[in-house]
């Protein structure tokens, strides 16, 4: 019995919140709760009608308890209605996951979980009518374009629990309205014999088959609702829904059918609400408006509304039908795309598909886009766009704005744009004042590409771009016709991963919407593009390659059309390998061979290649390059000739014999710093490591971000230990703690709550000191370790001296999840004199040996030597007590095909990839099984999980995925860990998450985050800055204020100008205006580009979301996240433009190489200065940033000058 007590005689129409309700009145009173200074207990029934289960948090409880009201003449007795509930001893012992769940969680009061049952009941009961379903657009003149239109008997409800508003509409009720028919009425039939009843058997097929059409919106996607009467004759009740994002529409199958099929998921997704709302779901989706058909159902929604934390307005556009999106502007639209070059139709289609412009309005400003083009360019058009572009996204953050605020917060001079402004107005003044600088003439051979992006999403698809990526091998053969590739993003419409629940059909919804994208290409601005491939990356991301065909110029002057089959052709040869013969029967394997021209790669060189190493001569080792037909890590050797590498033959993947190129994926010059994770901690804590070791090492990481306001020391490093503010080289502008300025303070607290939250949700905790590193993996080619021993040197830069790591030393590999994937060996330290370490000490790096009967590196999660990078430490507090034997499983079989793989069979694959891909959920399972088990990582369903960890690692390359029904339950479906929880989680739902009692639970909850209600209040700031007058009507005050205007006091400036007047006279303008004027313009340019920056790097897409100024400087996202890793991405993007904004501007402020460097240190004060002015306007400071950091540089090489000057 223990803790379970068993349950008889209970009514049949009892809820469970009902019962637990009725025995805690019992429970929660003496004289089982005799001091009511203590919280009262959990406790948890639960089981069929009239039977249940009690499971109590103790066995003196349910002895007590059974005491009084057990056995068949109990003492006291529990009736509910006219039922005396039975209790007896069970002869099942309680389920240790309810058991644990009851005793660690914190009380929950059956009274509130019973009211909330209650109430859902009562809100299921509810439904709000709706007689006309229509999507519009949400006029600049406040009136609502209805543009389509379905008059209907539909509902309209809401799902408490999954905090979900469905429009539901039943076809079959539906269809004579919709098409004007009525059905055929039954017959009877009589004969001379009998009478026959004649059924109309279409109407029964129709009743087995009936399909419901659901249009669904989670709480967290509305902009704002508004529920009231409209302004109309009719005098009809409205909702209408302003949306972030566009709905789910989905079907449900209620036919008589559905009965019997308990296996499939209920719910099938779709693109659009009906087929004739499809045309133009993509472009109206955002704005619903229901037309109820009583008053009571506004008193119904806003019952729906207030139980979703949704606020309700109460007002209504006046509406019209001004055919905004109607066929024949569509068809206009479409034939003028068709006459402009793509680059420019793209930036136009850009416009219409983030519905920032309707086709009527784009339409409207026909004229002065195809001025522009034949005075401009092409190159201008599309700059002048994408500058438009910004500036629409910013109207809509002026539409939540009142006018009183915006009035005495802008400067003299300064209009502000306002929500209600035409489009064609906008359009002028943004043409008025904008400035165009030609993109400066880079080397193709090692300069990012400019990538343009198309995401898919489930109704529409988002243009972007284009964005400057690293190149690959492909990119740099046809860089003259980059622009005719595409990077296709498949997302959800919340811009996150795919992630269908049990209710959806996810398999079907993709072979719908993905597949025929991937077999058949698609069109875009009336371009057609195809398939092409993509890198191993890139695929985790759910993101391929597009291309369109075009002319290519080679070498030799030949005009060649290239497609995508003509690309994959001229990579080399796939088939009858004799080291790979199935190659090209696995089209997953197939794929990632292809993708090896794909992966980001630096520039290459030519060389010739020998074999059987994999070693690479010192000269060319400078020169940083890898080889891509074959894959895998070079080390230096310095028995090769010049210009030379070795490679095994185990690193040839396929063949290209016309090429002898190598390119360079990654070269590790500097090592990592060690940062613990999740999976590690768990493992780790499994393997012996006291939690309070990893406390402590929070603690500092804590104490040390918030110290980073104290000085400037503190604040670089934490900057630099965090990669923070590396595009504007925050950390070298010698800056100290700035206490009364407010942008910098805030980026600080910006910066210091991004440290924090990588700790609270991710455990990233920095292992600091000199013995804790990250480091690529090589092999000892030489021989000269024994089996157990590696050998590490580390050149950091933060050291004098070099560091050889020595003794028992911890090494593994993220990711880990296999209690084996952990292990200590010996290092060797400082290498002998006669060692081969001693001549070619191979830094940055852990060797390992190659003696054995298994290299070590597989016993690490399967890692191997081909660019795997492995956490070292010799800490002793960090070794584990207990050890376990590595993982042994099976070579991934391959999944083959009948014939030859063709790029189909690839695009098969990845469709089936984004359906199939469990990597996520496997690795998730596995850390809150182990936190609910008693066992922890040595639970049976742990060593499962990372079995099948290592068959969804190789998926990719496999093609076999892993079934989602073999991957083993959790012990407890019902409640998750704490940690668990995603950053968006609210207070209501935290019934749903125990506190967990592992490391990563109290690590979790020691931190406490602040800064999303922060970035709040500085965007409401920023918006007030936002927008500035015509630039030529600006310079003439920009010039009084450098000839006139005395500078406001401030200390840094003073300290600024101090320094840089110990080098020329801060007060000589030698460059007269045009100098001033022209680092104005530049100073235009830069707040452009850095406001489309804002713009376009946002989790939502919606169009009022945009980043601050402090945001970008820092290079972090504040915005909450339910998938982290999209934010990780997103900030990566970020990082790489603002890079590009920041070293493109320092470039113009210093004016080039060839200028004395006391001309760019004037033109630097002259910029800073400058930026100063401006004060707080949008981009101002962080130009001051730039600025800064030309001075800075050109104090440095003066000085460097001057002492080599001396020296001679």
């Amino acid at each position: 019995m223990e803790c379970e007590t068993f349950i008889r005689n209970i009514p049949q129409s009892t809820s469970h919140a009902k019962l637990k309700l009725e025995l805690s009145n019992i429970l929660h009173m003496p004289p089982f709760r005799d001091d009511f200074t203590n919280p009262p207990f959990n406790f948890e029934n639960r089981g069929k009608p009239r039977t249940g289960a009690l499971t109590f948090p103790s066995p003196d409880l349910a002895r007590s308890f059974l005491s009084m009201y057990g056995g068949r003449v109990p003492q006291r007795s529990v009736v509910i209605r006219t039922n005396r509930l039975q209790f007896e001893p069970s002869i099942h012992s309680a389920r240790p996951e309810v058991l644990r769940r009851i005793q660690s969680s914190p009380f929950q009061d059956p009274r509130e979980t019973y009211e909330r049952e209650k109430r859902n009941s009562e809100l299921d009961a509810l439904s709000v009518n709706v007689s006309t379903i229509q999507f519009g657009w949400e006029c600049r003149d406040s009136v609502y374009s209805v543009e389509w239109e379905k008059e209907c008997t539909a509902r309209l409800t809401f799902d408490g629990a999954r905090r979900e508003f469905c429009v539901k509409m039943d076809q079959s009720n539906n269809r004579a309205g919709a098409n004007g028919d009525s059905a055929e009425p039954s017959s009877i039939l009589d004969d001379n014999i009998h009478s026959l009843l004649t059924i109309n058997f279409d109407s029964i097929l129709e009743r087995m088959q009936s399909v419901s059409r659901l249009i669904v919106i989670h709480a967290s996607q509305v902009y704002w609702v508004s529920a009231s009467v409209e302004d109309q004759p009719s005098k009809h009740p409205v909702v209408h829904f302003s949306l972030m994002h566009p709905p789910s529409f989905q079907s449900e199958d209620n036919g008589l059918l559905n009965i019997f099929n308990d296996r499939d998921p209920p719910r099938q997704r779709w693109s659009s609400f009906t087929d004739d709302h499809a045309p133009t779901a993509p472009y109206i989706s955002l704005s619903m408006r229901l037309v109820c058909a009583s008053f009571d159902d506004l008193r119904n929604f806003k019952k729906f509304a207030r139980d979703a934390h949704v606020h309700v307005h109460d007002f209504d556009y006046p509406i019209e039908r001004r055919q905004l999106f109607s066929p024949a502007r569509c068809q206009e639209y479409s034939d003028w795309l068709n006459t402009l070059p793509w680059t420019v139709a793209f930036q136009i289609e850009a416009l219409v598909r983030s519905w920032l412009l309707s086709f009527a309005e784009v339409l409207s400003l026909r004229t002065q886009i195809e001025d522009i083009l034949r005075l401009g360019g092409r190159g201008y058009t599309v700059a002048f766009l994408r500058e438009f572009y910004s500036h629409a996204k910013t109207l809509y953050w002026y539409g939540a704005l009142e006018v009183n605020d915006l009035e005495g917060q802008l400067p003299p001079g300064r209009p502000a744009l306002t929500y209600s402004d035409p489009v064609v107005e906008l359009f002028s003044q943004v043409r008025a004042r904008f400035i165009y600088e030609a993109p400066p003439a880079r080397d193709p051979s090692n300069s990012p590409f400019q990538c343009l992006r198309v995401v898919i999403t489930p109704t529409t698809m988002i243009l972007e771009g284009p964005f400057p990526e690293r190149s690959n091998r492909v990119m740099r053969t046809y860089h003259a016709n980059q622009e005719s590739f595409l990077r296709v993003l498949f997302q959800d419409e919340n811009r996150l991963q795919f992630r269908f629940d049990r209710e959806i059909d996810g398999r079907g919804f993709i072979n719908r919407r993905v597949k025929p994208i991937l077999l058949d290409g698609f069109t875009v601005a009336g371009r057609k593009f195809d398939f092409l491939a993509y890198s191993q990356s890139a695929l985790k991301e759910h993101a391929v390659w597009f291309v369109k065909p075009f002319q290519y110029v080679d070498e030799h002057g030949t005009s060649h059309t290239v497609d995508a089959a003509s690309i994959i052709q001229s990579l080399g040869n796939f088939k009858q390998l004799s080291f790979d013969p199935n190659l090209i029967y696995c089209p997953a394997r197939y794929a990632a061979r292809i993708s090896q021209a794909f992966t980001a790669t630096d520039a290459s060189v030519s060389i010739d290649v020998g074999q059987d190493a994999r070693t690479i001569s010192p000269q060319l080792a400078k020169e940083d390059r890898t080889y891509p037909r074959s894959k895998g890590m070079l080390s230096v050797d310095y028995t090769l000739p010049e210009r030379s590498i070795l490679i095994r033959h185990s690193m040839i993947k396929f063949e290209a014999p016309h090429s002898s190129t190598i390119d360079i994926a990654r070269a590790f010059s500097t090592p990592s710093p060690f940062f613990l994770n999740r999976p590690l901690i768990m493992l780790l804590e499994g393997l012996g490591v006291p939690y309070e070791v990893f406390q402590s090492l929070q603690d500092d990481a804590v104490k040390a971000a918030n110290r980073s306001l104290e000085s400037l020391e503190a604040s670089a490093r934490l900057l630099e230990g965090h990669g923070l503010g590396a595009s504007f080289r925050m950390t070298s502008l010698g800056l100290g703690p700035l206490q009364h300025d407010e942008f910098w303070r805030q980026m600080m607290d910006f910066a210091i709550n991004h440290v924090l939250r990588e700790l609270k949700h991710h455990a990233r905790i920095p292992v600091p000191g000199k013995h804790s590193w990250t480091l690529v993996g090589v092999a000892d080619v030489y021989g000269y370790l024994e089996e157990g021993e590696v050998f590490v040197c580390v050149d950091s830069p933060k050291e004098t001296e070099l560091i050889y790591l020595e003794g028992r030393v911890l090494v593994s590999r993220s990711p880990v999840i296999h209690p084996g994937d952990a292990q200590v060996v010996y290092a060797i330290g400082r290498p002998p004199p006669d060692s081969p370490f001693a001549r070619e000490s191979l830094r940055n790096t852990i060797v390992f040996s190659t003696r054995g009967v298994r290299p070590l590196p597989s016993c690490l999660g399967g890692g191997d030597l081909d660019g795997d990078e492995y956490n070292v430490t010799t800490r002793p507090e960090l070794l584990p007590t207990h050890r376990y034997e590595p993982a042994d499983y099976e070579p991934a079989k391959r999944k083959l095909i009948a014939h030859e793989s063709t790029m189909r069979d690839v695009a098969e694959f990845v469709a089936e990839y984004i359906n199939s891909d469990t990597l996520g959920v496997i690795a998730t399972r596995w850390l809150i099984l182990a936190d609910q088990s008693t066992e922890g990582i040595f639970d049976p369903g742990c060593l499962k999980l990372a079995e099948l960890h290592s068959k969804a690692v190789d998926y990719a390359k496999s093609g076999l995925p892993v079934p989602i029904e073999e991957i083993p339950e959790l012990k407890d479906r019902r409640m998750k860990p704490d940690w668990n929880a995603p950053e968006t989680i609210t207070r209501e739902n935290d019934e749903e998450y125990y506190p967990s009692t592992r490391a990563i639970g109290k690590l979790f909850r020691s931190i406490v985050l602040h800064a999303p209600g922060e970035v709040r209040r500085v965007a409401r700031r920023q918006r007030r800055n936002m927008e500035g007058a015509n630039l030529d009507e600006q310079l003439a005050g920009v010039l009084d204020h450098f000839y006139g205007e005395p500078d406001e006091p401030d200390e840094v400036l003073d300290a600024v100008r101090e320094r840089v007047g110990e080098f020329v006279d801060p007060e000589e303008y030698e460059f007269d205006d045009n100098a001033i004027a022209g680092i104005w313009e530049h100073y235009g340019i830069y707040v452009a580009a850095l406001r489309a920056i804002c713009a376009d790097y946002t989790l939502s897409h919606s169009r009022s979301n945009m980043l601050t100024e402090e945001e970008a400087v820092i290079g972090t996202i504040v915005a909450k996240c339910s998938q982290p890793r999209k934010r990780k991405d997103l900030m990566s993007q970020m990082r790489e433009q603002t890079a590009t904004l920041v070293s493109d501007a320092r470039d113009e402020i210093s004016g080039g190489d060839d200028m004395l460097l006391e001309d760019s240190l004037r033109r630097a004060w002259i910029a800073y200065r400058l930026a100063h002015k401006e004060g707080d306007s949008f981009g101002a400071r962080s130009f001051a940033y730039v600025a800064l950091g030309c001075i800075f540089e050109a104090i440095k090489e003066i000085e460097k000058q001057l002492e080599d000057t001396h020296y001679v």
